[in-house]
């Protein structure tokens, strides 16, 4: 089926969509099982996601330099094993030479 190796243990990005909800929300997670528990977790903190229905679930992986995400206003940048959380400010990442 593929012929190309995936890293078993690393990051997954979870999207889940909701009925009547615009906006997907999005689990870091190494696995569905954690995913879905991080979901709870969600669902029980957010009142504005209480009985609504998960109407998709998507499965991406982060690309080195690529995968970008907003973490207090800053832009970090995914960079694996580069960094001991996997994610790194744009702006480091930039003066670095690769």
């Amino acid at each position: 089926m593929f012929n190309y190796p995936v890293e078993k243990h690393t990051i997954r990005f979870y999207k889940y969509k909701f009925l009547g909800y615009n906006e997907p929300i999005v689990v870091e997670a190494y696995n569905k099982i954690e995913a879905r528990n991080i979901l709870k977790q969600h669902i029980v903190n957010r009142p504005d996601l209480h009985g609504l229905k998960v109407i998709s679930e998507t499965l991406s992986l982060p690309i080195f330099g690529e995968t970008t995400k907003m973490m207090n206003g800053i832009t970090m940048v995914w960079v694996g094993a580069l960094s001991q959380t996997n994610w790194m400010t744009l702006s480091e990442f930039e003066r670095m030479k690769l």
